[in-house]
């Protein structure tokens, strides 16, 4: 994990990097995967990913890796909108 990100909730700066994972491999990785980019645990890796599936941010594809879920597209292009 960066340091830049180590004064926040920990849990918040943990699913954030598991997202920046996700995109950076092309929006589809696996837990093991995901657990050594992000130096967690398989265990904490997988809980946070089974929250951010239930609220949509993540989703499981078939096979059984995660890829980047439905609610982040209205974010990006909120988010894409500011910028311009």
């Amino acid at each position: 994990m960066s340091q830049a990100r180590r004064n926040g909730v920990q849990s918040v700066e943990r699913a954030l990097e598991i997202l920046e994972v996700i995109a950076s491999r092309g929006g589809a990785t696996t837990l093991s995967e995901l657990a050594q980019a992000t130096g967690l645990p398989a265990a904490t890796a997988h809980r946070l990913l089974r929250t951010m599936t239930e609220a949509g941010f993540v989703v499981q594809l078939k096979n059984r890796s995660y890829g980047l879920g439905d609610k982040l597209g209205p974010i990006g292009e909120v988010a894409t909108l500011r910028t311009r």
